[in-house]
């Protein structure tokens, strides 16, 4: 399975798996996922493969160690910005981005996480190293959620990081390291994330279908509901229950069962037609 990083509260060189922690441990880091912090309820993205998570991506990887200068390095770059601002680490978390790529100055970067009482990320694994001309470039996917302080209403929002480093004679040790160079996820001074976040837990996916047919679902999963489309016609709205067996849905006789890229649609009158994600 390729490599999904999950990044936990604290930085990963110092965490120390804690009881009621899931650890896995490779030969070169220790991932530790389901971190529960005192007396503030646990917080239930979707998962990898489900509407609003990470791509369930199943191209193998090699886990042989990694050098920092890798795309794997640029993850692992990626784990520990989001490791930092979970632990309020703010302003170390902000050194890893290039000068002036942040777009505000350290003040304004620390100050604009007062509004979370948590804030937690999933890193997914990365691209293909884009080289060119001594530049190098890699993209990471990511997904982050976590909750309020007003209201306590949780978020979860899909984007990706870029991440720069300069490979040419002359170069400082400094800039030959993986650095932030563009997130289109990342806090904005004054910023209310609520609207933001509520359209970015909406998700689509088109399946098609062994008649075949296709199929447009829309994942509105903060008003648990799904809408179904073919054609260019809405054949109804149904409403759902995510969880970690998959989606059930129903509605006007119509029906969509499945999990990941497999589901199962069935409309009035006629048997269920097995339907496979278009990606």
């Amino acid at each position: 399975m390729r490599l999904l990083l999950l990044t936990s509260l604290c930085a990963l060189a110092a965490c120390a798996p804690q009881p009621g922690n899931d650890t896995v441990t490779t030969d070169n880091m220790v991932v530790v996922t389901n971190v529960i912090l005192p007396e503030e309820a646990p917080l239930n993205p979707p998962a990898p493969g489900e509407p609003g998570g990470l791509a369930n991506d199943m191209t193998p990887v090699s886990e042989a160690p990694f050098t920092e200068d890798s795309a794997q390095g640029a993850a692992n770059v990626v784990q520990t910005y989001y490791a930092l601002i979970g632990e309020g680490k703010y302003a170390a978390a902000y050194r890893l981005w290039e000068p002036g790529a942040a777009g505000m100055s350290e003040q304004a970067f620390v100050a604009s996480f007062a509004k979370y009482s948590a804030y937690r990320a999933n890193v997914g694994a990365p691209g293909k190293i884009d080289a060119g001309a001594g530049q190098r470039h890699v993209t990471v996917p990511v997904q982050v959620y976590g909750r309020l302080k007003q209201g306590g209403s949780e978020f979860n929002m899909l984007g990706s990081i870029t991440l720069h480093r300069t490979e040419v004679d002359g170069a400082t040790a400094e800039q030959k390291k993986w650095h932030i160079n563009t997130a289109d996820i990342k806090p904005r001074p004054g910023a209310t994330p609520t609207p933001v976040a509520t359209v970015d837990n909406r998700s689509s996916l088109r399946y098609r279908c062994m008649d075949g047919s296709k199929i447009t679902a829309n994942f509105d999963p903060d008003n648990r509901r799904v809408t179904i489309v073919r054609a260019g016609k809405t054949l109804g709205t149904l409403a759902f229950q995510p969880g970690k067996s998959g989606i059930a849905s129903n509605g006007g006789g119509y029906d969509l069962r499945g999990k990941g890229d497999a589901m199962t649609f069935t409309t009035p009158g006629q048997p269920p037609l097995a339907c496979t994600a278009i990606r």
